[in-house]
């Protein structure tokens, strides 16, 4: 499979380094690539479809390409952090972090990602789904978080592979990876379908 793969000009349509790291750890040959998109969903998409459209705005940013090379393959992808039916997005700064932080704290929340696999001009597309809970946090701990990791570039405003996964997380339902950022072992098995 690795060296069918290895024979497509893979982009990875991502500018995250975990995603990057992710790829990296299925040993495909890829480069990274993005196009500027406007990451806009219409109003009332249901909080677990939103990622799934948004990865795929962000593989039609290659259609071009996708329909000139036969041998290419864009994977793009997208995390949100959804918890009472609300979408938790990037935080704007660190009073929104700590914020993000205390609506999470002691109770359950889900991570999907969404993902496409652009291939021949095709839209693959589908979604993991993670199931979050953390242990209840203190004020103390969640303002020692955000000021020493500075999660503002993070969905929910959190990192599961840095101290407030180890510390605060007390269980999980579904892969790992997702909360990371990319569902590989879903991502893989879809890969082996397309090509």
């Amino acid at each position: 499979m690795i060296d069918k793969l290895n024979q497509y000009k893979i982009i990875l349509a991502s500018g995250s380094p975990r995603r990057k790291e992710l790829m990296t750890m299925l040993g495909i040959n890829f480069t990274v690539k993005t196009k500027p998109t406007d990451e806009v969903y219409p109003d009332g998409t249901p909080a677990d479809q939103v990622s799934e459209y948004l990865a795929k705005l962000k593989a039609e940013a290659f259609m071009d390409e996708s329909l000139s090379d036969p041998k290419l393959i864009v994977i793009s992808a997208d995390t949100t952090v959804v918890i009472d039916n609300e979408i938790l997005g990037k935080p704007t700064d660190r009073a929104d972090a700590i914020a993000m932080l205390q609506k999470l704290s002691g109770k359950r929340h889900t991570v999907f990602s969404g993902v496409c696999i652009l291939i021949g001009g095709k839209c693959h597309t589908f979604t993991a789904r993670t199931d979050v809970w953390f242990r209840e946090m203190t004020e103390e701990e969640i303002v020692f978080y955000v000021d020493n990791y500075k999660p503002f570039d993070k969905a929910g405003a959190y990192a599961v592979q840095e101290w407030i996964g180890a510390a605060a997380i007390s269980r999980m339902e579904g892969s790992y990876y997702n909360v990371v950022g990319l569902p590989t072992q879903m991502l893989y098995v879809k890969l082996a379908e397309v090509v």
